[in-house]
């Protein structure tokens, strides 16, 4: 639900409660001030007789006031109160001709040595169930006014005030730190918003200039690393054409692996930096039979380390990649099934319309879908193995919207490479 259909029905939520409390205040209001009122005008009538009872008789104020009854009691009681009040529930009236409520105020008074019961006696009109039933009506008809004016005026308002926040949603959205594109945020009166904007606004800008900085610096180290391991890979060669011992031989040529070893991880984090500000090509490629060609390449490898290689092909299956990364993905998955692999064990490779699937057996891991990809995660403590391959190949099936997982299956370990988009 977005924020100005949220505010909507909120507003229209506490409108409701307000009519529905404020009705229930009212009826009950209007009965208790009705009652009170009357009480309050029979008790001055009570007082004014009082009051005339010092200079009239009896049978003239009653004569005045019929509702009035005047009793003079035959013997002054100290322990009687001043003022009784008494409301009785609604009873059928016949000089009405309606239900009353049916209220006696009764004084006590004692005038000129007498003491008198003053009785006053009325009647009050009970408002009718028909009658709430139209001022409930009436309220009914104020909250369906109030409901159309928030949700005609209050979503146009919210969308308004709103407006510049939803813009800066959209520019969250598209926002590319490869891109280096600065945002352009709407201006607006309200002090939380221009707060929400100046920070994105500062982040966006903070994160271009630290991208900026870790490229170059990636760059600059990569550049400066490939000329000292150059130098240092000639002058071990230029070693190993002299007269050595086995033993020296053996040190240089283990240099010689490590230091080959450093320059192919150089190039694959460079690789995998450039990766992020790689533009996706158009191009379709034949994959069956880049995947043939690459079998080939390692089928030799394969079979020399005593593994069984079981391979099923659908031919003409193309998918949209650059060539020199899909030799890159197809090179990295082979060759991990191949090393990670057991004595005498198996590799099975198949590539249908939907999926290429490589399954290869291989000792128990810990390893899941979540943690494989990650950079230097390593299955064995290969030394030759530089951790880094499955990250480079997930990162590149992501830059060309395809998706590949891993599992595990009894003996077997399964990367399957989704290319149905």
């Amino acid at each position: 639900m977005k924020l100005s259909s949220r505010i909507t029905y909120y507003l229209i939520v506490i409108v409701f409660l307000s009519l529905a409390i404020g009705f229930s205040i009212f009826y009950i209001s209007i009965e208790r001030v009705t009652n009170r009122s009357a009480i309050y005008k029979m008790e001055q009538l009570n007082q004014y007789i009082i009051k005339q009872l010092k200079t009239q008789s009896v049978d003239s104020l009653q004569k005045k006031h019929p509702s009035i009854r005047i009793k003079v009691l035959s013997k002054k009681y100290d322990n009687l109160v001043d003022e009784v009040v008494e409301e009785r529930e609604a009873v059928w009236n016949e000089q009405l001709q309606s239900y009353g409520y049916n209220i006696k105020v009764i004084h006590y008074p004692f005038v000129n040595n007498e003491h008198y019961q003053i009785t006053n006696e009325d009647y009050i009109v009970k408002i009718e169930r028909e009658y709430w039933f139209s001022v409930l009506m009436v309220v009914a008809w104020i909250f369906v006014f109030i409901l159309t004016i928030i949700i005609f005026f209050g979503e146009m308002i919210a969308r308004n005030l709103y407006m510049p926040f939803y813009s800066l949603l959209i520019q969250m959205k598209m926002f590319d730190v490869r891109k280096g594109e600065q945002i352009q945020v709407m201006s607006t009166n309200t002090t939380e918003l221009d707060e929400l904007n100046k920070l994105f606004t500062q982040m966006a800008d903070k994160s271009i200039q630290q991208y900026k900085l870790l490229k170059e610096f990636t760059e600059n180290l990569s550049h400066e690393l490939q000329t000292p391991l150059a130098n240092l890979k000639g002058k071990i060669e230029l070693l190993l054409n002299t007269d050595l011992s086995e033993q020296q031989m053996q040190a240089l040529s283990g240099m010689y692996d490590e230091l080959n070893r450093m320059s192919t991880l150089n190039r694959s984090l460079v690789l995998l930096m450039s990766l992020e500000d790689h533009e996706v090509s158009p191009e379709k490629v034949n994959l069956s039979k880049a995947l043939k060609e690459t079998i080939l390449q390692y089928e030799d490898i394969i079979e020399m380390g005593g593994k069984t290689l079981n391979v099923s092909i659908q031919d003409n299956i193309y998918i949209n990649i650059n060539p020199m990364l899909l030799q890159i993905v197809l090179s990295n998955l082979i060759n991990n099934a191949s090393r990670h692999n057991i004595e005498k064990g198996s590799i099975e490779i198949a590539l249908t319309n939907n999926s290429l699937e490589i399954k290869n057996t291989g000792n128990s891991n810990n390893l899941t879908n979540e943690t494989i990809f990650n950079r230097f995660k390593k299955g064995t403590s290969s030394s030759s193995s530089l951790g880094i391959g499955l990250a480079l190949v997930k990162k590149i099936v992501e830059v060309y919207g395809y998706k590949i997982i891993y599992k595990k299956q009894t003996n077997f370990h399964i990367f399957i490479l989704d290319i149905n988009v």
